[in-house]
């Protein structure tokens, strides 16, 4: 069994308030948008402006926080992301215009829109999960609600479909070897690579915590580091079982449980 320390408990644990109302400010009413993904009707030069101007607001609205607050940042971002999905919050959502106020971004807007009602598919499938977390965290006004609610969603997907591969693998490698140390290999690296923001769920020891783990290349099947015969007591003397625990969430003892947003994510 993997032993990890109860600190790493503080992940990220955002429980989505269902009656929190829209904190956006006034929005003109969205009209005459043309219906389409981004793919179809966004130019790369409208996004990437859109993009920068949303990642520069964040950047000084983020400024200066410890990870505590930029935690509990991720946790309101959240939660006004993932409004309840009643008539009221719906119509306000989608009555919200982006900036600026053009053709292409108002069809990337309304697709979101759509997306959100389950009409059509999320369009900014196949964005950078840099450019995903620059969306789904924008305060500025630059991406409307439903806009950062359909990166949110992707992001959360993709992370979703990242897990279960590495899981995948790390049962092969436990049920092989007995070790987990390309698996936490693996989760180090997709850590390195998550947005700076993002980072912010993980606790604050995460990295350190995983170096460490690497480093002992321990045996849990014979319950020793590196490649020493098995120990008094381990699985490998008493029960001769290396099977990996079908039940065994490893994200839950390394403490970063994806939230399950399964009925909160739209189309």
């Amino acid at each position: 069994m993997v032993s990890i320390s109860a600190a790493a408990n503080t992940a990220r644990q955002v429980n989505v308030n269902k009656t929190e109302s829209l904190e956006a400010k006034p929005q003109k009413t969205l009209a005459g948008a043309a219906l389409g993904a981004v793919a179809d009707g966004v130019s790369i030069s409208t996004l990437a402006g859109r993009l920068s101007a949303a990642a520069e607001h964040t950047s000084e609205r983020l400024k200066g926080l410890d990870h505590k607050a930029l935690q509990d940042q991720l946790i309101a971002d959240d939660r006004k992301v993932f409004y309840e999905l009643d008539t009221a919050h719906k119509t306000a959502a989608a009555a919200q215009l982006p900036q600026p106020e053009d053709k292409a971004s108002a069809g990337s807007a309304t697709a979101a829109t759509a997306f959100v009602n389950g009409k059509g598919s999320n369009p900014f499938a196949g964005l950078s999960s840099e450019q995903l977390s620059t969306i789904s965290h924008d305060e500025s006004g630059t991406f409307t609600i439903n806009e950062r609610r359909a990166a949110a969603t992707q992001a959360y997907r993709e992370e979703e479909a990242w897990r279960q591969q590495v899981v995948s693998q790390a049962m092969q490698e436990y049920n092989n070897t007995g070790k987990m140390t390309k698996f936490f290999s693996a989760v180090l690296d997709h850590y390195n690579n998550l947005p700076q923001l993002e980072k912010a769920a993980y606790p604050e020891n995460y990295a350190s915590d995983l170096q460490d783990k690497i480093k002992l290349d321990f045996n849990y099947f014979n319950h020793s580091p590196g490649n020493t015969g098995p120990t008094k007591g381990s699985i490998a003397d008493v029960t001769n079982n290396n099977k990996f625990p079908a039940k065994l969430d490893l994200f839950d003892m390394l403490g970063v449980k994806l939230q399950d947003r399964s009925g909160q994510i739209g189309s």
